[in-house]
């Protein structure tokens, strides 16, 4: 894929792209029209990670599954591409389901948000909670996450019998029968979410950041989440190509009918 004469040739674009991604469909068929050159330094783009095999190609897929389904994208086709994929190379329903409910945890930063304004706009809100549920909270959260940050304190501290129900269904996907992810992928998978660029979710990204590293993750895996993700920005391709394209065959229509 090096090669100018590589990059220009539409079927040697194609082939690659199918062997070093596992798929094709309408969506890169239509980028490979648009440009061969585009669609070739994107696969040179997002085969990074999988280039450096930190991270297996089911978790990617995994991770791809996350992205796609979360509250602030919801992209049906890439959900149901990368499921697909995901299940193609192994993954359980569970799995997938575990990722999703993984995802459906992140709302709890709307609470970290306001409960900080609450700190700082009436500075004794929190003298209302009973020392012994914070301190039980902040243990139940550094069992889960490995350390109470900055952001999560005024939300203990504002209300622990809420974030201690938060932490109970942010747990799920790893605890009792239907758990299919450990900690650090569930951990890895979070931080995903709060990367992406839909999300950018700074807090999320150190306490999930954090909380991989301490339950094993690699620094590389690490950073490999957000290669991986960095290129999910190709949805606007995805998204507008066939709109314009269609735009523009019946503008072009419409000149065509205007002939004398």
């Amino acid at each position: 894929m090096q090669s100018t004469a590589n990059v220009l040739n539409p079927d040697a674009v194609r082939e690659a792209f199918r062997r070093r991604r596992g798929h094709w469909n309408d969506d890169w068929e239509a980028m490979l029209a648009y440009s061969p050159d585009y669609v070739a330094a994107y696969l040179e783009f997002s085969a990074y990670v999988a280039d450096r095999g930190t991270l297996s190609p089911k978790f990617r897929e995994l991770i791809y599954v996350a992205t796609n389904c979360t509250p602030t994208h919801m992209f049906e086709k890439g959900l149901r591409n990368h499921a697909r994929q995901a299940l193609t190379l192994g993954a359980t329903p569970a799995e997938l389901l575990s990722v999703v409910a993984t995802v459906s945890a992140i709302g709890i930063y709307s609470h970290l948000l306001i409960s900080q304004s609450i700190v700082d706009l009436v500075p004794n809100a929190s003298a209302r909670a009973n020392p012994s549920d914070m301190n039980r909270a902040r243990a139940d959260h550094a069992a889960l996450f490995g350390k109470v940050l900055a952001e999560a304190d005024p939300a203990i501290a504002c209300d622990p019998h809420f974030y201690s129900r938060w932490l109970d269904f942010a747990a799920a996907p790893i605890r009792g029968p239907h758990a299919a992810l450990s900690l650090k992928d569930a951990h890895l998978v979070a931080l995903a979410v709060h990367a992406q660029c839909t999300q950018l979710n700074p807090a999320g990204i150190r306490l999930h950041a954090g909380a991989a590293i301490t339950h094993g993750a690699t620094i590389d895996e690490v950073l490999d989440i957000g290669r991986l993700i960095s290129s999910m920005g190709i949805h606007a391709m995805v998204f507008a190509l066939p709109i314009i394209t269609e735009l523009a065959g019946e503008i072009e229509g419409n000149e065509h009918g205007r002939l004398p």
